[in-house]
């Protein structure tokens, strides 16, 4: 398998310390144990080092895993890597 690297960006009101405690928690028991927290303009980034066969599911099981913890993705980044030949 292959490690890949990407955010989730979350939709959030600004949170209090406690409540960010809380969706740490909330979101490692929903298997987001791969991915550290930081705040964003509009809400939460989830950055995610998560080993999958291919992107695409990696991608879709971090997703299943956010919404499944009781949030809304808005949309994935992905910095753009150089490709070797």
């Amino acid at each position: 398998m292959r490690e890949y690297h990407f955010s989730l960006v979350i939709a959030s009101e600004p949170l209090t310390q406690q409540e960010i405690l809380d969706a740490t928690d909330t979101l490692g028991e929903a298997g987001c144990t791969d991915a550290s927290i930081r705040g964003h303009p509009e809400g939460m980034e989830l950055l995610f080092d998560r080993e999958a066969k291919t992107l695409q599911a990696a991608l879709s099981s971090a997703i299943k895993d956010v919404e499944n913890a009781g949030f809304r993705v808005l949309r994935i980044e992905m910095a753009r890597e150089a490709i070797s030949i």
